[in-house]
């Protein structure tokens, strides 16, 4: 049972660092690669109607509505011309 305990306990903390590593990605980077550019927008089109929380995107979900659509491609555009 204490093995068990602590095999949760080991889990829970990993759970909780990929958490917080995704949410210290850069707001647009929706690759992954430290940069906000034209292969984010790539990325964003190839996962069109995807889960967001199926995808390494999460941050890149724009509109906040759990899906990588092209609203957020679109939001993506915006936001990067500014």
């Amino acid at each position: 049972m204490f093995m068990v305990c602590r095999v949760l306990a080991l889990l829970a903390l990993l759970g909780g660092l990929l958490i917080a590593t995704s949410a210290l990605a850069a707001a647009g980077d929706c690759n992954g690669d430290g940069e906000v550019n034209e292969a984010d927008l790539d990325a964003l089109i190839a996962a069109n109607n995807t889960l967001a929380a199926e995808t390494s995107m999460a941050n890149c979900d724009y509109d906040g509505d759990g899906a990588i659509s092209l609203a957020d491609a679109n939001a993506h555009i915006a936001a990067s011309r500014q």
